[in-house]
């Protein structure tokens, strides 16, 4: 167990440089947890996860976090319907009508998905 999540962060802080963004009309098959219109997919032990979040505190962006060893079944579903893979963390924006998906620990990116550019 500690070696798949040793890889999994190594994989997540590789990725932190990384970032695809995903964008959809909808966020089909993903119920809405959070009233926040950025959700962050990530784990306690994540060191991405716990950067990105940091930076939004930074950038004064308000989110919620869904920790995926908590919730793995709402961690399924975010990855089914932003179509990527299990790295974290998975970042979802919702502004009006629009759904984007940010992978990765790129606090830029997450804050052009709420500003809708």
């Amino acid at each position: 167990m500690r070696i798949v999540r040793a890889i999994v962060v190594s994989a997540a802080v590789a990725l932190a440089t990384v970032v695809s963004t995903v964008s959809t009309s909808a966020s089909a098959g993903v119920s809405s947890l959070t009233s926040s219109p950025v959700t962050i997919y990530g784990a306690k032990w994540c060191s991405a996860c716990r950067s990105l979040e940091s930076g939004l505190i930074a950038k004064k962006i308000s989110f919620e976090v869904i920790d995926v060893d908590d919730n793995p079944a709402a961690f399924a579903r975010a990855r089914a319907a932003s179509g990527t893979g299990g790295a974290i963390p998975l970042t979802n924006v919702t502004r009006n009508d629009k759904t984007v998906w940010v992978l990765g620990a790129d606090v830029e990116a997450v804050d052009r998905a709420l500003r809708d550019e």
